[in-house]
């Protein structure tokens, strides 16, 4: 596990990406989701997460919108960011994701502080993982829980 804290800088460039994510999501859409999930809070969540993997690795980050799935999210590296903590949390994929590319778990701690909980292939999570859907109406995903990822200290070639 790496602990990283960001700074209230890092953390308002944070919220400017995603909230920018979640703007050019509405504005490539004709429909208006009925969602009621906190969308511009998921991608700031996830803006938030991939700057804490950037930063706790060393890693450059170029802060992207309007890229998503199109590649990695830092260097060859997929980030997950919950707000759920271990052993409660869990990482996904689905049929879509990459077998090969690397997945890490990061949790959100508080406003400036995240941990990145471990990583896996997406194949391995596959393997050992469990399909299920998490919430109602959503596909099934594979899903494995944060203690049976890879340490993060194994984490190579990136």
């Amino acid at each position: 596990m790496v602990r990283v804290e960001l700074d209230n800088i890092e953390v308002g460039v944070g919220h400017y990406i995603g909230t920018m994510r979640q703007a050019a999501v509405e504005l490539s859409q004709h429909a208006v989701s009925n969602s009621s999930r906190d969308v511009y809070n998921d991608h700031i969540t996830g803006a938030l997460g991939e700057m804490a993997v950037a930063k706790g690795l060393d890693l450059y980050w170029d802060a992207s919108v309007n890229s998503f799935k199109s590649r990695p999210d830092v260097s060859a590296l997929e980030v997950r960011t919950t707000t759920y903590r271990p052993p409660r949390c869990s990482i996904y994929v689905s049929d879509r994701d990459d077998g090969a590319a690397k997945y890490i778990l990061v949790s959100k701690i508080s406003k400036t502080e995240y941990e990145l909980l471990g990583w896996a292939s997406g194949d391995e999570i596959r393997q050992r993982g469990e399909y299920k859907s998490m919430a109602a109406g959503r596909s099934p995903q594979y899903w494995l829980q944060a203690g049976k990822l890879n340490s993060m200290s194994t984490l190579q070639n990136i």
